[in-house]
């Protein structure tokens, strides 16, 4: 995605963003007038850059639409597989989607000490204190497997433990 991005940024540039107008002289407080032998033609006003080259995709081309792995996101979490979860949440799979056990791919990613993917989740709206079935939260997961790096990063983004989460009666 970065890359086109790039490309379209590149491309928007390189075609530039039509004609620069001429520098304003200062006037003298007499001016002569001044009486051109053979007056420039106006110029046509150009379209801006961005209509012009913005490629888009029809949405049904195969190259528009990201394939999802075949591991689910949920395993690929847990077993810190970091590019499948980059792949799913590239094809749209939402950072909360729950599994039958009502596990968050972020519950695997922390209980697993996965702390890239975790901040992965998190940047693409994984919500830091969604609770499992069972009422835990990431924070739970991390704490417990004693991934202190993980829980540490949970903490400052506010993760809370199931029990401060249930004392503020959420």
């Amino acid at each position: 995605m970065t890359a086109k991005l790039t490309a379209v940024i590149a491309a928007i540039l390189a075609a530039g963003c039509g004609r620069s107008e001429p520098p304003v002289e200062e006037k003298s407080a007499n001016p002569a007038p001044e009486l051109p032998a053979n007056p420039a033609p106006k110029p046509k006003p150009v379209e801006p850059a961005a209509k012009v080259t913005r490629p888009e995709l029809p949405p049904k081309e195969p190259a528009a639409i990201a394939k999802p792995p075949e591991i689910s996101i949920w395993e690929a979490a847990r077993n810190g597989n970091i590019d499948a979860v980059r792949l799913h949440l590239t094809a749209g799979a939402d950072a909360n989607i729950r599994d039958e056990g009502g596990w968050v791919p972020l519950h695997g990613a922390s209980g697993s000490g996965h702390r890239e993917i975790v901040e992965l989740l998190l940047a693409n709206g994984a919500k830091v204190n969604v609770p499992a079935m069972s009422g835990k939260t990431a924070l739970d997961y991390a704490s417990r497997a004693g991934h202190k790096e993980t829980a540490d990063f949970l903490r400052r983004h506010g993760g809370k433990i199931r029990a401060e989460l249930k004392a503020e009666g959420k």
